[in-house]
């Protein structure tokens, strides 16, 4: 690659005009030795990062906030499994949401559709969810999973996500820039956002990870130089985009595209111009890529296409269609207050708090220093990079904070993006910009007369000094690194009061704001300055203690597979009072819900991910309330008295409350054998289970029996 170099950030040129060196690979033997070391030095960080992860998964242990069931699941007070560290609420969609399902398929043979919910659900469309159709072959993160036992293979599942996102950063970072330095520092920097850690799902992760590889093993082949170099890049391409398109969600996907694309974009053109890339290489690799991956994809679509359409017909992700804006300043710099809101932020009432969680506000300084210091002061080969990389970061900043015009959101798929969820480009972006500014080779023109004996204006003068040109570039570098790195300590001054006002309980005092911000300003102010190699390690301090805070250290899965209450549940199941009727309803909590769905009995209470329309009549038999119950929700069922009618509402986007008669028609219909409830349940189909099964748990269990009265659901 053109342009490589290990040389730290702090260097503004490179020497030129001086005669080439010798080669020390003059003979093909020194060559090839030179190469297999540089090959070393690339692959090490990989390496360390898939050693990390094998030694973790050996060990049973990932970061799951899955013992918040330990409370409602055990009567014991103290969690076995917990290593290190405390379960986090802020992390109910992995903990109450993907776990008990992923946990349920480990029962089922990971098979394509579940039962858990209101009838039968495809697994291989959303919620990513493992199963054994074959377009899991295109989801490395699921495939552990399918191997191994439930505890480890969760395990290897949780760590294969972080490994995607670390080497897909790494190998784009180093693709771009030849800087080893700058990948490693900024990749760990990215992965160590609250971002991630606080939202840790495949649809956070993988989407960032997938896509950098993709494009990374485009750029690869398109400068491969051997056959089997450029197969091999073209087919990591390929894969990595059918990979990244599997996610299926939008919200996270089309920023990074666009983002990607710009560039992507911008590094072809300028291979085009410099480096002897042909127009045909470029349109025989893409259409390669681009004849396997809509391959794939349709048929794909073939084989899944009922339920494509099922969550495309939802009102609840698929029509929605938003505009831009409206967001707010104080969620995007949350960052250096990842500790305070993990460890008292519960109550936080603007805002989900996985979404609260930010990344480092870098896109910005990135911005403020190309503009300072000019962008011809660059080197040729980095404009196009930094043009590309600028302007796919201000268009998605545009969308987070103002909106676009409605025909250029519709034609860039922004208008299936909350501005909220672009928070994701808008860190990325700026991650990868800041990177490619730290790389860049820095050309000054010379002010002024050179220095006396200097040849030309990055040729040090007679006295050993360099020439005032490189003197005056540096200077306004550092100058401009000092006031990016006071105002990112104003701005998370200002944050910091705003949630000391609107989050009083966080405890936030004017010391600990103060301290937090210098931090964040510390980052901003290093690498504003190019000093990859102190930025990088206090990015990585930065990162590693605002975000590693929000995660345990837990081992396997115990609330879900080896709990009294599960024991229980699956005691009580052998013994049905319907034997044609074994399908589970709970009034509980979250956590009863999850070790009941995890246990892989037939239930109504998993998350549901798009509605199966032929149960919801069962329930809603004249349609009149499928605005409320078409869309990806949780389930909440209350029991309704004798002989009333089901009653279907949707307090919440992503809620749908149902009032249940458990001895009605409908109950019946849905073929409930079994309730589960926190308080006890008087009705006439209602036997009790055993109280010494479920009463130390503070439960009531019943089985429903056969001669059950019938009534008619409303």
């Amino acid at each position: 690659m053109s342009g490589e170099t290990e040389t730290t950030g702090s260097a503004l040129v490179e020497p030129s005009g001086d005669p080439p060196a010798p080669s020390r690979y003059s003979d093909p033997a020194s060559a090839r030795d030179g190469a297999l070391g540089r090959a070393l030095r690339v692959a090490a960080f990989p390496l360390l990062v898939v050693f990390a992860a094998v030694v973790l998964t050996a060990l049973g242990l990932s970061g799951t906030s899955v013992g918040m069931a330990h409370a409602t699941a055990t009567t014991a007070a103290h969690d076995p499994d917990l290593v290190a560290g405390a379960p986090r609420a802020i992390r109910s969609d992995e903990w109450n949401v993907a776990t008990p399902l992923i946990v349920a398929q480990s029962h089922r043979g990971y098979a394509r559709y579940s039962v858990s919910g209101l009838g039968r659900h495809d697994l291989t469309v959303v919620l990513d969810i493992p199963n054994t159709d074959w377009s899991t072959a295109f989801k490395p993160w699921d495939l552990a999973m399918l191997a191994l036992d439930v505890s480890h293979g969760f395990a290897a599942r949780w760590w294969a996500m972080s490994v995607i996102l670390l080497l897909g950063a790494y190998l784009l970072l180093w693709e771009l820039t030849g800087r080893i330095d700058v990948a490693v520092a900024f990749s760990l920097g990215l992965w160590l956002s609250p971002f991630f850690h606080w939202w840790y799902e495949s649809i956070t992760l993988v989407p960032v990870g997938m896509s950098m590889l993709a494009l990374a093993g485009l750029l690869w082949a398109l400068r491969a130089t051997t056959v089997a170099s450029r197969v091999a890049g073209l087919a990591v391409a390929a894969y990595c985009a059918v990979g990244f398109v599997l996610v299926f969600y939008p919200p996270f996907q089309i920023p990074l595209v666009l983002i990607l694309g710009a560039i992507g974009l911008a590094e072809v053109v300028r291979r085009l111009r410099d480096d002897g890339l042909t127009v045909r290489r470029v349109l025989v690799d893409i259409g390669s890529v681009g004849v396997v991956v809509v391959g794939v994809l349709a048929a794909y679509y073939l084989h899944a296409s009922a339920t494509i359409a099922a969550v495309t017909g939802t009102v609840y992700p698929g029509a929605r269609r938003v505009q831009g804006g409206g967001t707010s300043l104080l969620q995007l710099l949350s960052a250096p207050f990842g500790v305070p809101l993990a460890d008292r932020g519960a109550s936080l009432t603007f805002t989900n708090q996985s979404e609260i969680s930010s990344f480092l506000f870098l896109g910005p300084f990135a911005l403020l220093q190309l503009f300072r210091l000019r962008l011809g002061e660059f080197g040729r080969r980095w404009r196009p990079m930094l043009i590309g990389a600028s302007a796919g970061f201000l268009v998605i900043a545009a969308w987070y904070f103002v909106g676009l015009p409605a025909a250029a959101a519709h034609l860039l798929l922004l208008d299936r993006v909350p501005a909220d969820r672009s928070m994701v480009g808008v860190g990325v972006g700026g991650f990868l910009l800041m990177a490619l500014y730290c790389a860049a080779d820095l050309e000054p023109a010379d002010p002024g007369p050179a220095e006396p004996g200097a040849a030309g204006a990055d040729v040090p003068s007679a006295a050993g000094r360099p020439s005032r040109a490189v003197r005056v570039l540096k200077r306004r570098v550092a100058t401009g690194a000092v006031a990016c790195g006071v105002l990112a300590f104003g701005l998370y001054v200002w944050a910091g009061h705003q949630f000391q006002i609107a989050v009083p309980q966080l405890g936030l005092g004017p010391w600990s704001v103060a301290l937090w911000s210098a931090a964040a300003a510390v980052v901003v102010w290093a690498t504003s300055a190019r000093k990859v190699l102190l930025g990088g390690v206090v990015m990585v301090v930065f990162g590693a203690v605002v975000s590693l805070a929000a995660n345990p250290l837990y081992r396997g899965v115990g609330p879900l597979t080896s709990s009294p209450l599960l024991s229980a549940f699956t005691s009580a199941a052998r013994a049905p009072g319907d034997p044609a009727r074994t399908t589970w309803l709970s009034l509980a909590g979250p956590g009863v819900n999850d070790v009941l769905v995890a246990s892989g009995l037939p239930n109504v209470n998993g998350v549901q991910i798009y509605p199966d329309r032929a149960t919801w009549k069962v329930l809603d038999p004249g349609g009149r309330n499928v605005g409320a119950w078409n869309r990806y929700a949780n389930l909440a069922f209350v029991a309704g008295p004798a002989g009333s009618a089901t009653a279907v509402s949707s307090p919440r986007q992503d809620v749908v409350l149902i009032t249940l008669d458990p001895c009605g028609a409908a109950a019946a219909a849905l073929g409930i054998g079994f309730v589960v409830s926190p308080q006890p349940v008087e009705a006439a189909c209602l036997q009790p289970v055993a109280v010494d099964r479920f009463g130390p748990l503070g439960l009531h269990a019943y089985t429903r029996t056969a001669s059950a009265p019938g009534t008619t659901a409303g």
